[in-house]
């Protein structure tokens, strides 16, 4: 795509060394990115951002439901005080406001800008490009912009109540999909010497083969490996096979807590590999979890939401559940209606 071959300028070593203006970032910066984009553990001790925050310069929206600000930091990098006036290009189908539209910043200052914008024409979940230019006659400081408007900003996974932002103004609905419980398949594995899954498929040795048939009619199929239900500290892998025997779907990370997900899988029987990569001994025993999610509401999850939506505004989605057996594990999805356009299901995990 066009848009995305544009940068913030040609490599010229000589203006390179007189830029005008940077944008700073530095570790906590990139830790708040990190959090924002995949909280872990460790991000009590940090302010999560939105990754479009992230102070570079560049910028980049991947979703936005009907208007967002970013904002900016640039610092004075020239010999003298400097008046830096703001101006940009592109953005069709946005109306885009940058605040404040001059900086008047000493040598070695800072200042901080937004940029706000707000969808009118551009179509849904399609990218529009533009450049931001601050110039202060003497340099030139361009920022690429893109910018992807959606219908809805919804998680992709929740297990409980959660806010959705509308980016059209519109009828809108939120429909239960399950939950159903999952299927549990008891397996044991030896430890593969190897540690590679192509040698262990062609001998056999340190993977463990399971069948399992898909039905008609689903339309999200999960596979999962937990660490608790290994029975030591066992790094184990998990592949997943097609009728056909391609490869669909494949998660190994350092431990045993595997997953792999198929959106609207063809029907058929379906072959799932557990690989022994480092067994805590000779071997391991595990469960493997699997779910097959349909359509239907199982009746067990019901969810309110707004009737109505209104470009720009937030919803929240409401989850309650009853019924649930304690110590199983439940899959379920929610399913927007009301437009076109609107995102994939929010995929919901309730372990009652």
């Amino acid at each position: 795509m066009l848009i995305f071959r544009q940068g913030a300028g040609h490599v010229q070593p000589n203006s390179a060394a007189d830029p005008g203006l940077v944008f700073d970032s530095g570790y906590n910066d990139w830790l708040n990115f990190i959090c924002g984009t995949q909280p872990g553990s460790f991000c009590s001790a940090f302010t999560p951002i939105d990754p479009s925050d992230l102070n570079v310069a560049s910028i980049a929206i991947g979703a936005m439901a009907g208007t967002q600000t970013v904002t900016r930091r640039v610092t004075n990098v020239g010999n003298s005080t400097a008046t830096y006036t703001a101006s940009y290009t592109g953005m069709a189908g946005f109306t885009v406001a940058i605040s404040p539209a001059s900086l008047t910043l000493a040598k070695g200052a800072s200042g901080t800008f937004t940029v706000t914008f707000t969808r009118t024409t551009a179509a849904l979940n399609a990218y529009s490009g533009g450049q931001l230019r601050w110039t202060d006659g003497a340099h030139l400081v361009r920022v690429p912009m893109v910018v992807r408007p959606v219908a809805l900003s919804a998680p992709a996974a929740a297990s409980g109540s959660y806010d959705v932002t509308f980016g059209y103004s519109g009828p809108f609905s939120a429909t239960a999909r399950g939950l159903v419980p999952a299927t549990t398949i008891a397996g044991n594995v030896l430890d593969d010497p190897a540690n590679d899954i192509n040698t262990a498929l062609g001998t056999g040795v340190g993977v463990t083969i399971h069948v399992v048939n898909i039905p008609a009619g689903t339309t999200y199929a999960r596979f999962s490996l937990f660490d608790d239900f290994t029975d030591g500290n066992d790094d184990l892998d998990l592949y997943v096979f097609n009728p056909g025997g391609a490869q669909v779907g494949g998660s190994g990370s350092g431990t045993s807590a595997e997953e792999v997900n198929l959106v609207n899988p063809a029907p058929g029987n379906y072959f799932v590999a557990v690989h022994g990569w480092q067994a805590d001994g000779a071997d391991a025993n595990y469960t493997l979890f699997h779910w097959n999610l349909g359509a239907a509401d199982a009746g067990n999850m019901t969810v309110t939401a707004p009737a109505t939506a209104t470009i720009g505004a937030t919803g929240t989605i409401g989850l309650a559940f009853s019924g649930l057996t304690p110590g199983t594990k439940y899959l379920g999805s929610v399913a927007y209606g009301g437009a076109s356009g609107l995102p994939s299901p929010t995929i919901v995990r309730v372990d009652p």
